[in-house]
């Protein structure tokens, strides 16, 4: 059974956001950045504040959650990884939840501002619609990654995953749907956040059994 202590604790949380997380949110930030040069965030109505969020700001999951998997590409990071007490699966869990907290922060700020621009949409549904479908398109590349031991397969399935949808080869009655908050319909996202949290388990759940092989 491992133990670890606080501070223990605290330097694997400082480890693994350098690690797995502060590059690539720069990079979601970065994007969130250009979001409003490529199309408009002011003055938008219902329908097109979700539209803004679920076509360009939910892309910030591919970028946070789907490269979590990418250090233990490296066998010198993998074996150190291996090495410690505390078991592989549990410290993807730990980058899991600090990309989820990442994606929550920086979802709620880029809602806000659209607010600050006179977007009309109800706040707290809008931003919680958006994180759960960002954690659905990054959940199933993060799989990919962890089964194929491959983030660029990841990479690749996320975004198929994204144009399926965004050129209508998922119908907006499937609830593999990430556009469904445009249409007013949020049971799409009760399935989303089902099945995204089931992806996250499995890819957790097989991250320990090749550790025990």
């Amino acid at each position: 059974m491992w133990q670890i202590s606080i501070k223990g604790f605290w330097e694997i949380l400082k480890t693994n956001f350098h690690l797995s997380i502060q590059n690539n949110l720069l990079l979601a930030i970065l994007y969130l950045l250009i979001v409003p040069v490529l199309r408009g965030i002011e003055n938008l109505d219902e329908v097109h504040s979700a539209e803004c969020l679920e076509q360009s700001v939910i892309l910030i999951g591919i970028l946070l959650i789907v490269p979590l998997y990418a250090a233990e590409q490296k066998r010198t990071i993998r074996e150190v990884v291996l090495t410690r007490r505390m078991p592989q699966w549990m410290i993807l869990f730990i980058r899991v939840v600090m990309a989820m907290i990442m994606l929550v922060l920086l979802t709620s700020v880029f809602a806000k501002i659209m607010t600050m621009k006179n977007c009309t949409f109800p706040y707290v549904s809008y931003v919680i619609g958006t994180v759960i479908s960002e954690t659905a398109l990054g959940s199933i590349g993060f799989l990919v990654a962890v089964l194929s031991n491959s983030v660029i397969a990841g990479y690749l399935v996320s975004i198929g995953y994204f144009l399926f949808n965004y050129l209508g080869s998922i119908s907006d009655t499937n609830i593999l749907y990430l556009f469904s908050m445009e249409t007013g319909n949020f049971i799409t996202k009760i399935w989303l956040l089902s099945i995204s949290v089931l992806l996250i388990i499995v890819a957790l759940f097989y991250s320990k059994k090749k550790k025990v092989c």
